[in-house]
């Protein structure tokens, strides 16, 4: 059935026709006019739909509301964190490559981890970075247009500026083994454990600058299990924890292994006010229910001790 337009009026009628409570018409008009109905509601109806799939008795749209302004708080927060990372991982790999292949003419295949399975993948990955560059130089971004009318090249310290994170990743999962065992060493970790948490970390990134729905998100690849799963006694199924793998959690767990303590603390405290403010404005629901959506066990706190 083919989808009308619907005035604001008209939607707030909609939602009354699902018994979901507009106690102040005028606020709840408010409410609708600056933020966008289809995120709002379809975005976080789940929470609060029964097991007949109808809304909880007394569900408030100020509930609503509250749920939207909590996921783009910690968007927020996350989002500077990972901003940290990032800058940190471009320094480490600027610096390895460079170290061994020089700041000019190293974007060529055989500095590259080249078996035959990714050559092709590898070539195609430095002609995009090539690109990359000439659309930075025609729009006149200042350092690539220093360097490139100066020098000729973009030594790779200058070029990670601006690679987006998607790229930065790749680029470390094209790098030889040494270079990747040097920067997986600096968090104590595996090559393919960082693999993995720099493609999640991308893509919580995106969905944190793009303003897309995160706290319930559910990601593609696990990350390998790490001593806070067993510290926060993490419950298993079938060997496999049942939770912070893939789920917002599992980020938490990635920056407590990637963020200077001082900074983690900061995240988390940041996120743990967030909680406790929207656990008091919920009315018809339990915060454990938004928890259990974002994959935090009952004893997250226990990772700032």
């Amino acid at each position: 059935m083919e989808k009308s337009f619907k005035t604001i009026n008209e939607q707030i009628e909609i939602l009354k026709l699902h018994n979901i409570v507009i106690e102040n018409y005028d606020y709840a008009y408010k409410i609708l006019e600056k933020n966008n109905y289809y995120y709002l509601i379809n975005g976080y109806k789940d929470l609060f739909i029964d097991n007949e799939y109808r809304y909880i008795k007394n569900t408030k749209i100020e509930e609503f509301y509250a749920i939207y302004q909590f996921d783009k708080s910690i968007k927020m927060i996350f989002l500077k964190y990972i901003l940290l990372i990032e800058n940190e991982v471009n320094t480490y790999i600027s610096y390895e490559f460079s170290k061994n292949y020089g700041h000019k003419d190293y974007l060529i295949p055989k500095n590259f981890n080249n078996s035959n399975l990714e050559n092709s993948l590898i070539r195609k990955f430095i002609d995009d970075i090539k690109t990359e560059i000439k659309y930075q130089y025609k729009n006149s971004n200042k350092m690539i247009v220093h360097y490139l009318s100066r020098y000729n090249y973009v030594p790779l310290w200058v070029l990670v500026r601006i690679l987006s994170f998607g790229k930065i990743s790749k680029f470390y999962t094209y790098m030889k083994p040494k270079e990747q065992n040097a920067i997986s060493r600096k968090y104590n970790l595996r090559i393919n454990e960082f693999k993995v948490i720099l493609h999640n970390l991308t893509l919580i990134r995106n969905i944190c600058a793009h303003d897309e729905k995160l706290y319930d998100i559910k990601l593609k690849n696990r990350i390998y299990s790490t001593k806070y799963h067993k510290i926060l006694n993490i419950e298993k199924n079938n060997g496999n924890y049942k939770s912070a793998t893939r789920d917002l959690f599992s980020i938490v767990i990635i920056l407590k292994l990637l963020l200077e303590e001082e900074s983690f603390i900061e995240f988390y405290i940041k996120i743990i006010e967030n909680i406790k403010m929207l656990e008091r404005k919920l009315m018809t629901i339990s915060i454990n229910k938004v928890l259990y959506k974002m994959g935090f066990p009952y004893n997250y706190e226990k990772l700032l001790e």
